[in-house]
């Protein structure tokens, strides 16, 4: 099952960031084509990795290199989609009598899919399209409206406070580092990422962890960056760093939450 879904993971690899290269170009044409010389790809020049990798990741026509965006977005989320099905939390929750779950299950997925979107366009071209994190949004409400049923279905409140918490300190810390800086700290888009992000958490303590991640990997990542750049002006994307909080968090959100709830 999980080379099913690597597979499955790394299809919809390639087709993220297929998309993010359209949406950014306002390209409505059917097929993909090479950057380069326009070249429009053949069936077995799209079969992920394999054709990247037999290529050596340049264009069969003009021999230019295609780059390695393609490669890490279809190897990423193919190792995302596995992860998923392994870590997921309600452990033997997916099966088909437990369809709650298995919808829940499936609404993470497609989310992943939009993230990965998001995640290559910013780090692209440093910009989040609000339209696609309001679909990412209302794909977290029918989540989180499913884990609400689910929650009072077991004959378990649904831990309402928790979740305003998780919203106050994720996406209301952003949007206040927004305000304040006049977008020089973090972008306009990142605290409007953090709200389906913080909806498919749900709970104020694994919140305070995703805030607490994105920020040690963007740390990692962006002062080797200017230190090389010797200066503090270089623009760095924190949409990326976002998400990969939001996925480690959400991975081990039960070690988390057996720490932090006795």
């Amino acid at each position: 099952m999980m080379i099913l879904f690597f597979v499955l993971g790394a299809a919809l690899g390639s087709f993220a960031c297929c998309q993010a290269w359209r949406i950014h170009d306002k390209d409505k044409s059917k097929w993909s084509h090479c950057e380069k010389c326009k070249y429009k790809l053949k069936w077995y020049d799209n079969i992920p990795i394999v054709s990247w990798l037999t290529l050596g990741g340049k264009c069969r026509k003009c021999r230019k290199p295609i780059g390695w965006a393609e490669l890490l977005s279809e190897v990423g989320l193919g190792i995302m989609f596995a992860l998923s099905f392994w870590l997921w939390p309600i452990k033997g929750g997916l099966v088909i009598e437990n369809f709650a779950e298995v919808c829940k299950f499936c609404l993470f997925l497609i989310n992943l899919v939009i993230l990965l979107i998001l995640f290559v366009y910013d780090a692209k071209w440093k910009e989040l399209p609000v339209n696609l994190m309001i679909v990412s949004a209302a794909i977290a409400v029918v989540f989180l409206g499913i884990n609400v049923y689910m929650s009072y279905g077991l004959g378990r409140p649904f831990d309402w406070i928790s979740l305003a918490g998780a919203l106050v300190i994720l996406p209301g810390f952003y949007y206040l580092m927004y305000r304040v800086s006049n977008e020089t700290w973090v972008g306009g888009g990142d605290w409007i990422l953090c709200v389906p992000l913080t909806l498919m958490l749900g709970n104020f303590w694994l919140a305070i962890f995703t805030l607490f991640a994105a920020n040690i990997i963007g740390s990692a990542v962006s002062v080797p960056l200017l230190v090389k750049k010797k200066g503090i002006k270089a623009a760095i994307p924190f949409g990326p760093f976002l998400i990969l909080g939001f996925l480690m968090v959400f991975f081990l959100q039960a070690q988390i939450l057996s720490l932090v709830i006795i």
